[in-house]
C-alpha cells in the first residue's frame, strides 16, 4: 500500500517518526503523536494559548515570560515605561515557525525596537528576556524536560523525572549592546552551541556542556537548595501548560477521528513533549517553549579543528533518551500485566529514582478551575461542522446564538453577524492579520480561537453591569449557554 494511504490494523503501538497527518489511517492501537500538536506549539499559536489563560488567571501563569504576538501591542505597552526602564529591558525575537535556534536574536533599547517595528515582514513572537538566570560555574543553562501525554479524556500526563541540562559555551554576562549578538552566551540551544570549540562532550552523562538534570539538581542540593521544591515548581508549570493546550488538542483529535470515521475507543494516541525551562536566580522555573517533536537522536556532531565533523554516540543522550523511550513504551503498553508491573514506577513524588511523576490525574482536582476554556470548547463542538468538527459556518453560528438565546438589548443579531464576518476574515489569535504578518486560515469559517474571542465580546456586552472581571463575565455566559443546551 502507498505510504500516504497507510492503514495500521493489528499493532499495539505505532511509532510515527514525525507529525501525524490527515493521510494516515489507523484502525486501532496507539500512535505516538496527537494530531495537530505541531501546529498548537508553533510559537505564535502557543503564545496565544498561554496569554489567554494568563489574562484570566494572572496569579497562576506567572511562569510564562511576557510574550507579544503583535508588535504594535508591545510598543504601546512598553512606551508606558520610563526611558531608563525601557533601555534596560532586553527582548528575544523568535520566528513563528523557527526551530533549533534558527532566526532567534536579542534586542535592547527603543532604537532597536523601532527598527524592528518598521522592518519586520514575517510572523514572529517577541518575548521578554530573562536576564537573571541561575548560573553554574558562570554559565547559563536550560532544562529539557519530557512529559508524556497518554490520554485527553480523562486527562493523563506524566513527567519523566530526569532530562537534559543544556549549557551555553560562553560565560554569561548581563545583556548589553556589545554582547547581545553572542548567541553562545545567551542562547542555550544545543544546535547552536555544539559547533563551538568550547563545547565539552564527556564520557560521563553527568558532566560536560550537556548533562543530566539530576546531576545539576545534585549540585544545587549540595549548595543547600531543595530539589523537591524545584521539582514541585516544574510539575505545576507542566500541569498548567497542558491545561492551556488541552481545548485545542481535543478539537484536533475529535476532528481527526471524525474525518477518518474512527469508532469510539478503538484508537488512541500518546505523545512525548519536550518542555524547555529555565531557572532564574531565585530558582523559579520559567517556560520558554514546548517542542512537539523533541529530538530522540543519541548522536553528537563532533567537530575537528579543520571544521570537519563526525557522528559519535553522546553518552548523556543515550542515557536519558533510551530510558525515556523504554519507560514510555511500558507506560502506554496496553497489556494489563505490564501495567501492573509498572504501577510501582508511577510515583508518589517521594523518590528521585522513579521514572515518572504523575501530573494528571494527580492534579486534576486542584486545577479544575483553570479548565474554563474547555467549557468554551464543548459549546463550540456542539455546534461545529459535522464534516470536520473544527469549523463553524455562519449558519451554525446563528444556530448557536438562537439556541442559547444570546441576542438582547445589549447585542442584537445584526451585531453578532458583523462580529462573525469580521473575525473570520480579518482576525487571528485576537489580532488583525495585518498586525501579526499572517493570513486567516479559513476566511469564511470560524475556528475555535475566533469563537472564543467572540464569546469574550458577548460576555463583556451582556454582563458588564453585573461583573467587573473578565473571568466572571465569561463564567456567567458559559453558565447561561450550558443551561440552555443542556451540557
Amino acid at each position: 500500500e502507498r505510504w500516504d494511504m497507510l492503514y495500521v490494523k493489528s499493532c499495539d503501538i505505532y511509532w510515527h517518526e514525525k507529525s501525524l497527518t490527515s493521510r494516515e489511517r489507523f484502525i486501532d492501537g496507539k500512535v505516538n503523536k496527537f494530531p495537530g500538536m505541531k501546529e498548537i506549539v508553533c510559537k505564535a499559536k502557543f503564545a496565544y494559548l498561554l496569554n489567554r489563560l494568563q489574562t484570566l488567571f494572572p496569579k497562576h501563569y506567572t511562569f510564562y515570560p511576557r510574550t507579544w504576538i503583535a508588535l504594535q501591542e508591545m510598543m504601546t505597552e512598553i512606551m508606558k515605561l520610563s526611558a531608563k526602564e525601557l533601555n534596560s529591558m532586553t527582548f528575544i525575537v523568535k520566528p513563528d515557525g523557527g526551530s533549533e535556534g534558527r532566526g532567534i536574536y536579542l534586542l535592547q533599547g527603543l532604537k532597536q525596537l523601532e527598527a524592528l517595528y518598521f522592518q519586520i515582514t514575517e510572523s514572529v513572537v517577541i518575548q521578554k528576556y530573562i536576564s537573571d538566570p541561575y548560573l553554574i560555574d558562570g554559565f547559563k543553562f536550560d532544562l529539557r524536560l519530557y512529559a508524556v501525554l497518554t490520554s485527553l479524556n480523562p486527562l493523563e500526563t506524566y513527567l519523566f523525572r530526569d532530562g537534559l541540562a543544556r549549557f551555553c559555551t560562553v560565560p554569561y554576562r548581563s545583556p548589553n549592546l556589545k554582547n547581545i549578538r553572542h548567541t553562545c552566551m545567551h542562547l542555550t540551544n544545543y544546535s547552536l552551541n555544539k559547533s563551538n570549540p568550547s563545547f565539552v562532550l564527556m564520557k560521563s552523562p553527568h558532566e560536560g556542556s550537556k548533562r543530566t538534570i539530576s546531576s545539576v539538581l545534585q549540585i544545587m542540593h549540595n549548595l543547600g537548595h531543595s530539589m523537591d521544591v524545584i521539582w514541585f515548581g516544574i510539575e505545576q508549570l507542566i500541569a498548567k501548560t497542558i491545561i492551556a493546550m488541552l481545548p485545542s488538542l481535543k478539537i484536533e483529535f475529535d476532528s481527526w477521528s471524525t474525518i477518518h470515521k474512527i469508532p469510539d475507543n478503538k484508537f488512541s494516541c500518546f505523545h512525548i513533549l519536550g518542555f524547555d525551562v529555565i531557572l532564574d536566580q531565585d530558582l523559579r522555573p520559567h517556560l520558554l517553549e514546548v517542542n512537539a517533536n523533541p529530538s530522540l537522536n543519541i548522536e553528537h556532531e563532533q567537530y575537528s579543528k579543520k571544521g570537519v565533523y563526525s557522528n559519535v554516540i553522546s553518552p548523556v543522550d543515550e542515557y536519558i533518551k533510551c530510558q525515556l523511550i523504554a519507560e514510555t513504551l511500558k507506560l502506554v503498553q496496553p497489556s494489563s500485566k505490564i501495567r501492573k508491573e509498572n504501577s510501582a514506577n508511577i510515583d508518589n513524588g517521594k523518590e528521585t529514582n522513579i521514572p515518572f511523576s504523575n501530573i494528571f490525574p494527580k492534579l486534576s482536582e486542584e486545577y479544575s478551575e483553570l479548565r474554563i476554556i474547555e467549557r468554551c470548547s464543548k459549546i463550540y463542538q456542539k455546534f461545529s461542522s459535522r464534516n470536520d468538527a473544527k469549523t463553524m459556518s455562519l449558519s451554525l453560528f446563528r444556530q448557536f446564538i438562537r439556541t442559547c438565546r444570546i441576542p438582547s438589548k445589549e447585542i442584537c443579531i445584526a451585531d453578532l453577524d458583523v462580529l462573525f464576518i469580521n473575525v473570520t476574515r480579518n482576525y487571528r489569535f485576537g489580532y488583525t492579520c495585518k498586525s501579526i504578518n499572517t493570513v486567516h486560515n479559513n476566511g469564511k469559517l470560524l475556528d475555535f480561537d475566533g469563537f472564543y474571542e467572540i464569546l469574550l465580546v458577548i460576555a463583556s456586552k451582556k454582563f458588564y453591569r453585573y461583573c467587573s472581571q473578565k473571568i466572571d463575565r465569561l463564567k456567567c455566559l458559559l453558565d447561561l449557554c450550558e443551561a440552555r443546551i443542556d451540557l
